[in-house]
């Protein structure tokens, strides 16, 4: 049998510091409460974001900040309870490290629990030929089953590649299987065969138990995504074709269900002269399930997001504000349905942004 291997990518880690861009981007989240008059605002959230000298993301942490009581106080002498210590109000949620090709393109994003050796999953992204987005494969290494973990290579060493793949051939040069592997594990596997007409047909696809979720692009003859499909262990779960017109913008979405329903669609509508765009979602009878206006500066950012309900009810209106650099600096985001003082719309919580 023969047998040949194809590496299509391999690590570059990159560890330098933005001149020219930003170092680092920090959001930070408060929830907006309101007692007998006062308005409060506390912050529950906040994520750190670090970039290279490419304006590349590194990696990303969040933080919660909404602990329970007991977590942020503690009695310094228990016994007899006379005083409180403030302990650190802040709790490390979830920590991304991303890592990149020599072309710059994403190759890899790992999701950290509280420990930082807590590893929750590994996501790759495969590209085309033409350097388009091709799969996302995103799978839990703690729950690869042994047999699939190849001999000799260590998953840690960034000097290994992210993703390869195998095929072995009979000895007619015909196909036998094909076997995808990341870091060191293969997920995937197909098996082929031929009929009583010599036509090769697949036999058996097999999928490592670790496997969480894969997305598969597709792309028209000029470029645009056409559609995305959700699958996990061969079994489509979810699937979205898209529609353009002829400035690239997009027309339409239609989702469907892992039977391949309809589920919803989504319709977009453009106004240039008011700056507006319009999200229209039904269900599959054309019933709405809500509306989302969109309206840009003539930067074309977004500066207001109103969202309507079925009944055309305005329920939730987003603002947001930039720097003098352009970037965004902070989204408030208001309930539309329950006025406040003067009939004025209550702000629920405010984002802000921070750059060093």
């Amino acid at each position: 049998m023969k047998l040949k291997i194809y590496i299509t990518h391999f690590f570059v880690l990159f560890f330098s510091y933005s001149y020219g861009g930003i170092n680092t981007k920090i959001t930070k989240t408060y929830t907006i409460t309101r007692s007998f008059g006062v308005e409060t605002r506390e912050l529950t959230q906040s994520t750190f974001v670090n970039y290279d000298s490419q304006n590349k993301i590194t990696d990303s942490t969040l933080y919660i900040h909404n602990i329970p009581l007991s977590q942020k106080y503690d009695y310094i002498n228990f016994n007899d309870r006379k005083s409180l210590k403030k302990l650190e109000g802040i709790e490390r949620l979830m920590h991304f490290k991303y890592d990149y090709n020599l072309e710059g393109k994403l190759v890899s994003k790992d999701l950290y629990g509280k420990n930082n050796d807590s590893l929750k999953w590994r996501e790759f992204y495969k590209y085309l030929s033409n350097g388009k987005l091709w799969k996302i494969i995103r799978f839990d290494p703690s729950k690869v089953h042994p047999n699939n973990k190849i001999d000799g290579l260590n998953p840690e060493d960034p000097s290994n590649m992210p993703w390869g793949e195998t095929y072995s051939y009979d000895d007619s040069g015909k196909i036998k299987e094909h076997k995808e592997f990341y870091a060191g594990y293969i997920i995937e596997s197909t098996i082929y065969n031929t009929d009583s007409n010599g036509t090769l047909m697949v036999e058996k696809e097999n999928f490592d138990p670790s496997l969480m979720i894969k997305k598969t692009f597709s792309y028209n003859d000029i470029g645009e995504v056409e559609e995305i499909i959700d699958s996990r262990r061969g079994f489509a779960f979810g699937s979205k074709s898209f529609e353009y017109d002829k400035f690239g913008r997009k027309l339409k979405i239609t989702y469907y269900d892992q039977d391949g329903s309809l589920e919803k669609t989504s319709t977009y509508l453009y106004n240039n002269h008011e700056s507006r765009k319009t999200e229209i979602i039904t269900d599959p009878s054309k019933k709405l399930i809500r509306r989302i206006e969109t309206k840009v500066n003539s930067k074309n950012k977004k500066i207001i997001e109103a969202t309507f309900d079925g009944k055309s009810r305005l329920i939730q209106k987003k603002t947001m504000g930039y720097n003098k650099d352009g970037r965004l600096s902070r989204v408030h985001d208001y309930d539309m349905l329950k006025p406040g003082e003067n009939g004025k719309p209550i702000l629920i919580s405010i984002i802000t942004y921070e750059y060093d």
